[in-house]
Protein backbone atom coordinates (compact mmCIF):
# COMPACT_ATOMS: atom_id res chain seq x y z
CA UNK A 1 0.00 0.00 0.00
CA UNK A 2 2.89 2.37 0.60
CA UNK A 3 3.72 2.30 -3.09
CA UNK A 4 0.05 2.78 -3.94
CA UNK A 5 -0.17 5.92 -1.84
CA UNK A 6 2.80 7.64 -3.44
CA UNK A 7 0.31 9.55 -5.53
CA UNK A 8 2.46 12.60 -6.12
CA UNK A 9 5.12 10.62 -7.94
CA UNK A 10 5.52 11.58 -11.57
CA UNK A 11 6.90 9.72 -14.53
CA UNK A 12 7.51 11.60 -17.78
CA UNK A 13 7.93 10.04 -21.19
CA UNK A 14 9.17 11.79 -24.29
CA UNK A 15 8.11 9.77 -27.32
CA UNK A 16 10.20 12.04 -29.55
CA UNK A 17 12.38 15.11 -28.90
CA UNK A 18 10.01 17.61 -27.30
CA UNK A 19 9.58 21.31 -28.02
CA UNK A 20 11.12 22.72 -24.85
CA UNK A 21 8.37 25.25 -24.04
CA UNK A 22 5.62 22.62 -24.12
CA UNK A 23 7.68 20.14 -22.10
CA UNK A 24 8.49 22.84 -19.57
CA UNK A 25 4.87 23.95 -19.34
CA UNK A 26 3.63 20.41 -18.71
CA UNK A 27 6.35 19.60 -16.18
CA UNK A 28 5.87 22.91 -14.35
CA UNK A 29 2.21 22.31 -13.53
CA UNK A 30 1.82 22.19 -9.76
CA UNK A 31 -0.58 19.38 -8.97
CA UNK A 32 -2.87 19.07 -5.96
CA UNK A 33 -2.15 16.28 -3.46
CA UNK A 34 -3.43 12.92 -4.59
CA UNK A 35 -3.67 13.82 -8.28
CA UNK A 36 -3.95 10.81 -10.58
CA UNK A 37 -3.86 11.38 -14.30
CA UNK A 38 -1.86 12.20 -17.39
CA UNK A 39 -0.80 15.10 -19.60
CA UNK A 40 0.35 14.97 -23.21
CA UNK A 41 1.33 17.29 -26.02
CA UNK A 42 1.35 16.07 -29.63
CA UNK A 43 2.18 17.58 -33.00
CA UNK A 44 0.89 16.14 -36.30
CA UNK A 45 -0.48 13.15 -34.42
CA UNK A 46 2.81 12.28 -32.70
CA UNK A 47 3.18 12.55 -28.93
CA UNK A 48 6.18 14.75 -28.19
CA UNK A 49 5.94 14.77 -24.41
CA UNK A 50 3.75 13.02 -21.85
CA UNK A 51 3.61 13.07 -18.08
CA UNK A 52 2.01 10.19 -16.15
CA UNK A 53 1.14 10.90 -12.54
CA UNK A 54 -0.03 8.63 -9.75
CA UNK A 55 -2.05 5.46 -9.77
CA UNK A 56 -4.50 3.78 -12.10
CA UNK A 57 -5.59 1.65 -9.15
CA UNK A 58 -4.65 3.02 -5.74
CA UNK A 59 -5.68 -0.06 -3.78
CA UNK A 60 -3.72 -2.42 -6.03
CA UNK A 61 -0.71 -0.09 -6.29
CA UNK A 62 -0.95 -0.03 -10.10
CA UNK A 63 0.64 3.04 -11.67
CA UNK A 64 -0.78 5.02 -14.58
CA UNK A 65 1.03 4.16 -17.82
CA UNK A 66 0.70 4.87 -21.56
CA UNK A 67 -1.67 1.87 -21.78
CA UNK A 68 -4.05 3.15 -19.10
CA UNK A 69 -7.57 3.85 -20.33
CA UNK A 70 -9.71 6.70 -19.03
CA UNK A 71 -13.39 7.50 -19.41
CA UNK A 72 -13.92 10.48 -21.71
CA UNK A 73 -17.33 11.55 -20.44
CA UNK A 74 -18.98 14.09 -22.72
CA UNK A 75 -16.09 13.98 -25.18
CA UNK A 76 -18.02 10.91 -26.37
CA UNK A 77 -20.49 13.34 -28.00
CA UNK A 78 -17.67 14.50 -30.28
CA UNK A 79 -17.14 10.97 -31.62
CA UNK A 80 -20.89 10.50 -31.96
CA UNK A 81 -21.08 13.66 -34.07
CA UNK A 82 -18.17 12.54 -36.25
CA UNK A 83 -19.95 9.23 -36.82
CA UNK A 84 -23.13 11.06 -37.88
CA UNK A 85 -21.11 13.19 -40.31
CA UNK A 86 -19.66 10.03 -41.84
CA UNK A 87 -23.22 8.97 -42.69
CA UNK A 88 -24.03 12.46 -43.96
CA UNK A 89 -21.17 12.09 -46.41
CA UNK A 90 -22.64 8.74 -47.46
CA UNK A 91 -26.00 10.53 -47.98
CA UNK A 92 -27.70 8.24 -45.50
CA UNK A 93 -28.38 11.12 -43.10
CA UNK A 94 -28.88 14.87 -43.51
CA UNK A 95 -28.21 17.49 -40.83
CA UNK A 96 -31.20 19.53 -42.00
CA UNK A 97 -33.64 16.62 -41.93
CA UNK A 98 -36.23 16.36 -39.14
CA UNK A 99 -35.64 13.57 -36.68
CA UNK A 100 -38.99 12.04 -37.67
CA UNK A 101 -37.34 11.14 -40.99
CA UNK A 102 -35.28 8.62 -39.04
CA UNK A 103 -37.52 7.93 -36.05
CA UNK A 104 -41.00 7.79 -37.59
CA UNK A 105 -42.62 6.89 -34.26
CA UNK A 106 -41.37 10.07 -32.58
CA UNK A 107 -44.05 12.59 -31.56
CA UNK A 108 -44.77 14.19 -34.95
CA UNK A 109 -45.63 17.78 -34.03
CA UNK A 110 -42.35 18.25 -32.16
CA UNK A 111 -40.17 15.83 -34.11
CA UNK A 112 -40.96 17.51 -37.41
CA UNK A 113 -39.56 20.79 -36.02
CA UNK A 114 -36.38 19.30 -34.58
CA UNK A 115 -33.63 18.78 -37.13
CA UNK A 116 -30.74 16.35 -36.74
CA UNK A 117 -28.33 19.28 -36.32
CA UNK A 118 -30.43 20.52 -33.39
CA UNK A 119 -29.95 17.35 -31.31
CA UNK A 120 -26.23 17.32 -32.17
CA UNK A 121 -25.84 20.90 -30.92
CA UNK A 122 -28.11 20.63 -27.84
CA UNK A 123 -30.48 23.18 -29.37
CA UNK A 124 -33.43 20.82 -29.93
CA UNK A 125 -35.75 22.16 -27.25
CA UNK A 126 -36.78 18.59 -26.38
CA UNK A 127 -37.07 18.53 -22.57
CA UNK A 128 -34.72 16.12 -20.84
CA UNK A 129 -37.39 14.08 -19.05
CA UNK A 130 -34.93 11.19 -18.84
CA UNK A 131 -32.45 13.04 -16.61
CA UNK A 132 -35.32 14.35 -14.49
CA UNK A 133 -36.52 10.79 -13.91
CA UNK A 134 -33.09 9.41 -12.97
CA UNK A 135 -33.33 10.86 -9.46
CA UNK A 136 -36.76 9.32 -8.93
CA UNK A 137 -35.99 5.95 -10.50
CA UNK A 138 -32.46 4.79 -9.58
CA UNK A 139 -32.94 1.49 -11.41
CA UNK A 140 -32.62 3.41 -14.69
CA UNK A 141 -28.89 3.65 -14.02
CA UNK A 142 -28.53 -0.12 -14.40
CA UNK A 143 -31.22 -0.60 -17.04
CA UNK A 144 -30.48 -2.61 -20.17
CA UNK A 145 -33.23 -0.81 -22.10
CA UNK A 146 -32.39 0.29 -25.63
CA UNK A 147 -31.95 3.85 -26.74
CA UNK A 148 -35.13 3.49 -28.80
CA UNK A 149 -37.07 2.42 -25.72
CA UNK A 150 -35.80 5.42 -23.77
CA UNK A 151 -36.75 7.78 -26.60
CA UNK A 152 -40.21 6.24 -26.75
CA UNK A 153 -40.66 6.68 -23.00
CA UNK A 154 -39.10 10.10 -22.47
CA UNK A 155 -39.12 11.88 -25.85
CA UNK A 156 -42.73 13.00 -25.90
CA UNK A 157 -42.54 16.21 -23.88
CA UNK A 158 -43.61 19.62 -25.15
CA UNK A 159 -40.74 21.64 -26.57
CA UNK A 160 -39.04 23.92 -24.04
CA UNK A 161 -38.08 26.38 -26.78
CA UNK A 162 -38.18 26.72 -30.54
CA UNK A 163 -35.51 24.39 -31.98
CA UNK A 164 -32.34 26.33 -32.69
CA UNK A 165 -33.43 29.25 -30.47
CA UNK A 166 -32.20 27.94 -27.12
CA UNK A 167 -29.62 25.62 -25.62
CA UNK A 168 -29.92 22.82 -23.07
CA UNK A 169 -27.19 20.31 -22.26
CA UNK A 170 -29.67 17.43 -22.38
CA UNK A 171 -28.60 13.80 -22.26
CA UNK A 172 -31.80 12.84 -24.09
CA UNK A 173 -30.54 14.53 -27.26
CA UNK A 174 -27.78 11.94 -27.42
CA UNK A 175 -30.08 9.01 -26.70
CA UNK A 176 -31.98 10.21 -29.76
CA UNK A 177 -28.73 10.24 -31.78
CA UNK A 178 -27.95 6.67 -30.71
CA UNK A 179 -31.50 5.54 -31.52
CA UNK A 180 -31.26 7.04 -35.02
CA UNK A 181 -27.95 5.31 -35.77
CA UNK A 182 -29.08 1.98 -34.35
CA UNK A 183 -32.34 2.03 -36.29
CA UNK A 184 -30.63 2.99 -39.54
CA UNK A 185 -27.87 0.37 -39.33
CA UNK A 186 -29.47 -2.42 -37.31
CA UNK A 187 -26.30 -2.47 -35.17
CA UNK A 188 -25.50 -1.36 -31.64
CA UNK A 189 -24.24 2.18 -31.20
CA UNK A 190 -20.76 1.03 -30.04
CA UNK A 191 -20.37 -1.13 -33.14
CA UNK A 192 -21.51 1.67 -35.45
CA UNK A 193 -18.96 4.08 -33.93
CA UNK A 194 -16.25 1.42 -34.06
CA UNK A 195 -16.84 0.74 -37.75
CA UNK A 196 -17.22 4.33 -38.88
CA UNK A 197 -14.79 6.16 -36.63
CA UNK A 198 -12.62 4.19 -34.19
CA UNK A 199 -11.23 1.57 -36.55
CA UNK A 200 -10.56 3.93 -39.48
CA UNK A 201 -8.61 6.16 -37.07
CA UNK A 202 -6.61 3.24 -35.66
CA UNK A 203 -8.08 3.72 -32.17
CA UNK A 204 -7.55 0.11 -31.09
CA UNK A 205 -7.45 0.93 -27.36
CA UNK A 206 -10.78 2.76 -27.26
CA UNK A 207 -14.22 1.32 -26.59
CA UNK A 208 -17.34 1.81 -24.50
CA UNK A 209 -17.29 1.29 -20.75
CA UNK A 210 -20.80 -0.05 -20.23
CA UNK A 211 -22.56 -3.21 -19.18
CA UNK A 212 -23.16 -4.71 -22.64
CA UNK A 213 -19.54 -4.35 -23.78
CA UNK A 214 -16.38 -6.33 -22.92
CA UNK A 215 -14.66 -5.38 -19.69
CA UNK A 216 -11.77 -2.95 -19.99
CA UNK A 217 -9.07 -4.31 -17.65
CA UNK A 218 -6.77 -1.33 -18.32
CA UNK A 219 -9.42 1.21 -17.33
CA UNK A 220 -8.23 3.42 -14.47
CA UNK A 221 -10.32 3.57 -11.32
CA UNK A 222 -11.80 6.95 -10.43
CA UNK A 223 -11.89 8.50 -6.99
CA UNK A 224 -13.82 11.16 -5.16
CA UNK A 225 -11.04 11.12 -2.59
CA UNK A 226 -7.54 9.78 -3.13
CA UNK A 227 -6.30 10.22 0.45
CA UNK A 228 -7.83 8.03 1.76
CA UNK A 229 -8.94 6.35 -1.46
CA UNK A 230 -12.71 6.47 -1.95
CA UNK A 231 -13.85 5.35 -5.37
CA UNK A 232 -16.34 7.42 -7.35
CA UNK A 233 -17.59 4.98 -9.96
CA UNK A 234 -20.97 3.49 -10.85
CA UNK A 235 -22.53 1.45 -13.66
CA UNK A 236 -23.56 3.43 -16.72
CA UNK A 237 -26.44 2.14 -18.89
CA UNK A 238 -25.87 1.44 -22.58
CA UNK A 239 -28.57 3.89 -23.69
CA UNK A 240 -26.26 6.74 -22.57
CA UNK A 241 -23.48 5.51 -24.90
CA UNK A 242 -23.48 8.54 -27.22
CA UNK A 243 -23.48 10.96 -24.32
CA UNK A 244 -20.59 9.75 -22.20
CA UNK A 245 -19.46 6.11 -22.29
CA UNK A 246 -16.30 6.19 -24.43
CA UNK A 247 -13.05 5.19 -22.73
CA UNK A 248 -9.57 5.11 -24.23
CA UNK A 249 -5.90 5.95 -23.93
CA UNK A 250 -3.98 9.19 -24.40
CA UNK A 251 -2.52 7.81 -27.61
CA UNK A 252 -5.99 7.18 -29.03
CA UNK A 253 -7.14 10.66 -28.00
CA UNK A 254 -4.29 12.07 -30.08
CA UNK A 255 -5.15 9.77 -32.99
CA UNK A 256 -8.74 10.96 -32.83
CA UNK A 257 -7.92 14.66 -32.79
CA UNK A 258 -5.33 14.54 -35.57
CA UNK A 259 -7.31 12.14 -37.72
CA UNK A 260 -10.62 13.99 -37.41
CA UNK A 261 -9.32 17.51 -37.97
CA UNK A 262 -6.31 16.89 -40.23
CA UNK A 263 -6.73 13.41 -41.69
CA UNK A 264 -8.85 11.93 -44.49
CA UNK A 265 -11.65 10.59 -42.27
CA UNK A 266 -13.90 13.61 -42.93
CA UNK A 267 -14.25 15.91 -45.91
CA UNK A 268 -13.43 19.58 -45.57
CA UNK A 269 -17.17 20.32 -45.63
CA UNK A 270 -17.79 17.92 -42.74
CA UNK A 271 -14.95 19.44 -40.73
CA UNK A 272 -16.54 22.86 -41.24
CA UNK A 273 -19.87 21.51 -39.99
CA UNK A 274 -18.13 19.95 -36.98
CA UNK A 275 -16.40 23.19 -35.99
CA UNK A 276 -19.13 25.74 -36.76
CA UNK A 277 -20.34 27.31 -33.51
CA UNK A 278 -24.11 26.82 -33.17
CA UNK A 279 -24.61 28.43 -29.75
CA UNK A 280 -22.06 31.22 -29.15
CA UNK A 281 -22.71 31.66 -25.41
CA UNK A 282 -21.43 28.11 -24.91
CA UNK A 283 -18.96 28.05 -27.85
CA UNK A 284 -20.91 24.91 -28.78
CA UNK A 285 -20.61 23.23 -32.17
CA UNK A 286 -21.73 19.66 -32.95
CA UNK A 287 -20.93 17.51 -29.93
CA UNK A 288 -18.20 19.79 -28.62
CA UNK A 289 -16.85 23.31 -28.49
CA UNK A 290 -14.43 25.61 -30.31
CA UNK A 291 -12.49 27.87 -27.98
CA UNK A 292 -10.19 30.79 -28.89
CA UNK A 293 -6.75 31.12 -27.30
CA UNK A 294 -4.82 34.26 -28.22
CA UNK A 295 -6.43 34.53 -31.64
CA UNK A 296 -6.18 30.84 -32.57
CA UNK A 297 -9.10 28.41 -32.53
CA UNK A 298 -8.96 25.13 -30.67
CA UNK A 299 -11.41 22.25 -30.71
CA UNK A 300 -12.34 21.92 -27.05
CA UNK A 301 -13.58 18.42 -26.24
CA UNK A 302 -14.26 18.04 -22.53
CA UNK A 303 -15.98 15.53 -20.33
CA UNK A 304 -16.68 14.48 -16.79
CA UNK A 305 -18.38 11.40 -15.46
CA UNK A 306 -18.20 10.32 -11.82
CA UNK A 307 -14.57 10.91 -10.78
CA UNK A 308 -13.22 10.99 -14.34
CA UNK A 309 -12.23 14.17 -16.16
CA UNK A 310 -11.14 14.47 -19.79
CA UNK A 311 -9.93 17.36 -21.92
CA UNK A 312 -8.81 16.91 -25.52
CA UNK A 313 -7.85 20.23 -27.13
CA UNK A 314 -6.71 20.51 -30.73
CA UNK A 315 -5.44 23.56 -32.59
CA UNK A 316 -7.40 23.80 -35.81
CA UNK A 317 -5.02 25.76 -38.03
CA UNK A 318 -2.22 23.27 -37.47
CA UNK A 319 -2.16 19.88 -35.87
CA UNK A 320 -1.32 20.35 -32.20
CA UNK A 321 -3.08 18.34 -29.53
CA UNK A 322 -3.14 18.68 -25.75
CA UNK A 323 -4.66 15.89 -23.67
CA UNK A 324 -5.31 15.89 -19.93
CA UNK A 325 -7.05 13.00 -18.18
CA UNK A 326 -7.76 12.95 -14.44
CA UNK A 327 -9.39 10.38 -12.15
CA UNK A 328 -9.69 12.34 -8.89
CA UNK A 329 -12.79 14.48 -9.48
CA UNK A 330 -10.85 17.66 -10.23
CA UNK A 331 -12.69 20.85 -11.20
CA UNK A 332 -13.03 21.03 -14.97
CA UNK A 333 -12.13 24.72 -14.90
CA UNK A 334 -8.74 23.91 -13.38
CA UNK A 335 -7.98 21.47 -16.17
CA UNK A 336 -8.97 24.07 -18.74
CA UNK A 337 -6.57 26.55 -17.17
CA UNK A 338 -3.74 24.02 -17.50
CA UNK A 339 -4.62 23.36 -21.15
CA UNK A 340 -4.48 27.07 -21.92
CA UNK A 341 -1.11 27.41 -20.18
CA UNK A 342 0.33 24.58 -22.29
CA UNK A 343 -1.19 26.02 -25.46
CA UNK A 344 0.39 29.42 -24.80
CA UNK A 345 3.84 28.03 -23.99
Amino acid sequence: MAGGLALGATRALAAQPSPDPKRAAINAIQLPPGFNGTFAYASSGNIKHARYVGMADVEAGKAISPDTQFKWGSASKWLASVTVLRFVEQKRLALDAPITAYLPDFRPDTGEQVLLKHVLSNTSGIPDLLSLQLGKEPDLRTSSASAAAMVSRFGGGDLSFVPGKGWDYAALNWVIVAAILERMTGESFPEVVAKQTLRPLGMSATGFAQSDQPLMPKLAAAYGSALPPVRKMAPIPPFIAASGNVAGTVRDAVRAAHGIFHGPLLSAASRRELTTIRWPEQEYTLGGRVHPIDGTLWAWETGKVQGYRAHIAHRLDRSETIVIFNTTDLEQSQIGTWVEAIARA
